[in-house]
């Protein structure tokens, strides 16, 4: 009984941990709904925002405050909803997170652009602008149903988001026909046959979301959904489309209609806002249908804890009641299963019969483990040379002294297509070694079986050729070993079919090409990555530093410190952000094409540039030898240049005047520069560290850096080809070597002898 409870108890376990999925993906359909929600409604003040942006834009007038009033408001709401809509996204919606941030910073660009715009006379405005404003919303609202699609897992989408999606569908083909009228008519000019042409397929376009949104609320059976969609069909169809028709009708007999502009935009608006009430409607529904699965399932929940606490308890009483009957027979168990010599009488009186039951089964368990450990071990032996040659990957071949073969395993069978019967008896030279790969004969006397056979040394091939019984060949790597001595030597020829490995060889240049174009794929989204964090960090120190403004006189001093360290804090990260843009536009290519520099005039221009902070530290630049001059881009050697000096003078330490020698070479088929300082040095073991991303080498807490510099040089220096280390100087210090290619110097050198 308590077995069976506790069964039971693991059945209703089970089925607990189903129902916590299922409650875990009711909470995440629920979040989804409030996400598609806020998308929705986002888009559709995008919508209006888009519509009255583009009217305004076309109109021979300046932005009037009813329209300023209008598009300020339709902002706020398009900003607020994808701001709530982004909090709510977890790291499983990363991808739609960055989509939907990616669209707020462009939009951000477009609204400055446009209200510049409306703000000016249209004959000084962009005439291009009207329609990359219109195009490029209409591209992000074209991406909503993707978004939405996003949000779905294991490709369901949430409750009533197809109806939400056919409304957005009809929404945006009815605003975008709409404000393609309304800027005809701010045009004050009959639309063109290819304006006529666009109307119409927006028209069609309305039409098609407008059957499939009718078929989808009918199908979700939703008494509110079901009165929404009424009242579209009055507004849209009943009332606004009229109106359409009627200036489509002029449109089309190539005159302007009667309706002027701002009566038709009010017009459009009920029809637009009750299309949009479809999405409110079908979002708040869909929430609605997740809050009941998501109780449901918590009822359901909370019903086998309870289920599972009871059969626990009942367990648990069972085992206390069976635990006097389990020491009664606790001793046969042990003694049955126990060692030879345990007790031959059970400790509590009154169980003779169970005794003698343990006595009869402890001398049939001895007979019957002596007679399997015998059968065990004749099957052992039986099975091991079976299993060996059988199931083994390789070939195996084995030939007596005059090359027939004795023995081929199934491998071997196989891969030749010859059976035991055609092979055994025959010689293997003949059968399937007897050609090479032009068609021409093979002689015995070439073949390694026969020459092991005549001396007896075990070889190895890494290629060959056998042949199978169709016909054909096939490549095989074999191991050939003798067996036996003299006239009775046998060998055995144990083989593999390489064709997969010479396919793999042929692939090589193909797959190297395609590492080509991942690593240039790499460099590019690290430069993405870079670029899409300054953004939100940018937000993140503004509202912090805005923050702490704000309060300023209202913290004490340890809230105080906490604000002004994560305004450093923000700031460093920007700083870093900032390198590693600045390193990941380094792999960027096709930025500029490679020149001849005269490292002589780019060391002379640093030294230039430098001159506050040599003179502030009373430093020394020396420049000997005659520099090379090297093809690649000059502002990345100068990068480089400028990065050794400044650190040649920045760690040189409080207490001594830097000492910096350049010096130059281009002789022995090799060139380069090196840059050597009388600072403290840089320990071995740190040598190779310093060249790695945010890494510094030795104690540097008082000089300020990020540990970029070095590791930009090491990347611009390896992108030209060449390579760059740390030395220790010989006269105490640092010595800084730059290699480059022969093949990226030039045969002259320019030395400026410049000292300072």
């Amino acid at each position: 009984m308590a077995l069976l409870s506790l069964a039971v108890a693991g059945l209703v376990v089970t089925d607990l941990i189903r129902q916590g999925q299922r409650l875990g993906l009711a909470r995440e359909q629920l979040r989804a709904e409030r996400i598609l929600g806020h998308i929705v409604r986002g888009a559709r003040n995008l919508a209006f925002e888009r519509g009255r942006t583009n009217v305004v834009l076309q109109a021979d007038s300046l932005v009037s405050e009813e329209n300023r009033r209008f598009l300020d408001t339709r902002r706020a709401l398009v900003d607020a909803e994808y701001g709530q809509a982004i909090q709510l996204l977890d790291e499983e919606n990363t991808a739609l997170a960055r989509r939907l941030s990616r669209q707020q910073q462009m939009l951000g660009d477009l609204r400055q652009r446009a209200d510049f715009y409306m703000s000016i006379p249209l004959s000084q405005r962009d005439q291009l602008f009207a329609g990359q404003w219109f195009n490029s919303l209409t591209a992000m609202l074209e991406g909503v149903p993707e978004s939405v699609f996003l949000l779905g897992r294991d490709g369901e989408l949430p409750p009533l988001a197809r109806v939400s999606l056919h409304a957005f569908d009809l929404r945006n083909a009815l605003g975008v026909e709409s404000s393609r009228i309304a800027s005809i008519l701010a045009t004050g000019k009959p639309p063109s046959v290819e304006q006529v042409q666009e109307l119409a397929q927006l028209r069609g376009q309305g039409d098609a979301a407008w059957s499939s949104l009718r078929r989808e609320a009918a199908q979700s059976e939703n008494a509110a959904l079901a009165e929404v969609v009424s009242g579209v069909d009055r507004e849209v169809y009943r009332n606004f489309r009229p109106l359409q028709d009627a200036v489509l009708s002029a449109f089309a007999d190539k005159r302007l209609p009667n309706e002027t502009l701002p009566y038709y935009s009010s017009a459009s608006v009920p029809a637009l806002d009750m299309v949009a009430k479809v999405m409110d409607v079908a979002t708040q529904e869909g929430m609605l249908v997740a809050q009941s699965e998501e109780q449901a399932v918590l009822r359901e929940f909370t019903l086998h804890l309870i289920i599972l606490a009871a059969l626990v308890v009942a367990a648990a009483a069972i085992l206390t009641i069976s635990q006097k009957l389990s020491k009664s027979l606790e001793w046969l168990r042990g003694y049955m299963l126990g060692p030879p010599d345990a007790p031959a009488e059970p400790p509590v009186q009154g169980f003779d019969e169970v005794a003698d039951i343990g006595r009869a089964a402890a001398a049939m368990r001895a007979d019957m483990r002596e007679h399997r450990r015998v059968e065990a071990e004749l099957t052992e032996l039986s099975k091991l040379n079976r299993l060996i040659l059988d199931n083994a990957v390789d070939g195996m071949i084995a030939l007596d002294s005059r090359g027939l073969t004795l023995f081929a395993n199934p491998a071997a069978q196989h891969m030749t297509g010859w059976s035991m019967g055609d092979l055994e008896g025959r010689s293997h030279h003949a059968l399937i070694h007897h050609s090479r790969a032009d068609g021409s004969s093979n002689p015995s006397a070439d073949c390694p079986v026969h020459r092991t056979l005549a001396d007896g040394k075990s070889r190895h091939v890494a290629s060959d050729l056998f042949w199978r019984k169709d016909g054909t060949p096939f490549p095989v790597e074999l191991m050939v070993s003798s067996w036996g001595e003299g006239k009775d030597r046998g060998v055995v020829l144990v083989f593999r079919d390489i064709s997969d490995r010479k396919r793999i060889e042929e692939r090589n240049q193909a797959l190297l090409e395609e590492l080509r174009r991942s690593n240039a794929a790499l460099e590019t989204f690290a430069f993405a990555i870079s670029h899409d964090l300054q953004a939100p960090l940018r937000t993140v120190s503004g509202f912090v530093t805005l923050a702490h403004r704000a309060l300023a006189d209202q913290l004490d001093a340890t809230t105080a410190e906490y604000m002004a360290m994560a305004e450093q804090g923000a700031q460093r990260m920007g700083v870093m952000i900032a390198s590693l843009l600045d390193y990941a536009r380094l792999g960027r290519r096709g930025e500029k094409a490679a020149a001849p520099v005269v490292l002589g005039e780019v060391v002379a221009q640093v030294v230039a540039d430098l001159g506050a902070a040599v003179d502030e530290r009373h430093a020394r630049i020396e420049v000997v030898e005659p520099l090379p001059t090297v093809v690649g881009d000059s502002g990345q050697v100068y990068s480089v240049v400028q990065n050794l000096l400044a650190n040649a003078l920045k760690y040189a330490g409080p207490d001594r005047a830097p000492r910096i020698r350049v010096i130059g070479w281009n002789q022995g088929g090799q060139s380069g520069f090196a840059v050597e300082d009388n600072g403290p040095g840089i320990p071995a073991e740190s040598r190779e560290l310093v060249f790695g991303l945010f890494k510094r080498g030795g104690a540097h807490q008082d000089v300020p850096g990020l540990g970029m510099g070095l590791a930009i040089c090491r990347r611009i220096i390896e992108s030209m080809g060449g390579s760059i280390r740390a030395e220790d100087n010989p006269g105490g210090g640092t010595r800084m070597v730059v290699l480059f290619p022969h093949s990226l110097a030039l045969d002259s050198a320019v030395g400026t002898g410049v000292t300072t």
